[in-house]
């Protein structure tokens, strides 16, 4: 009988499943001097800056939920993404057209 250690992981294994079935779901904010990640944790009431296609109302920031941060504008990621401030493309600093700072020539 052969006493090697199998370097495979056995077929019911956390290990290689575990990364195999989650997608990609990392997000990038190119323009990240501008904005703050936060995750809300108090009972205060936070209205997201923007509106839903269709609504004509600021929808709620629930507890536990990520959110971006600039100045007194606040995003969900949802419309973050909608509007382009986050970005799913990890090759966004390739593809981008950089923002001209004020002041610089």
């Amino acid at each position: 009988m052969d006493q090697t250690p199998s370097t495979n992981p056995e077929p019911n294994s956390e290990v290689g499943r575990a990364t195999d079935a989650l997608p990609d779901v990392r997000l990038y904010v190119p323009d990240s001097e501008d904005w703050q990640a936060r995750v809300k944790t108090d009972s205060e009431k936070v209205y997201c800056y923007q509106k839903n296609p269709g609504e004509n109302y600021f929808h709620l920031i629930l507890g536990g939920e990520l959110y971006l941060v600039s100045g007194t504008e606040k995003l969900c990621l949802t419309c973050a993404l909608s509007r382009g401030v986050v970005t799913t493309d990890r090759l966004f600093w390739q593809n981008r057209v950089r923002r001209q700072k004020p002041g610089v020539r």
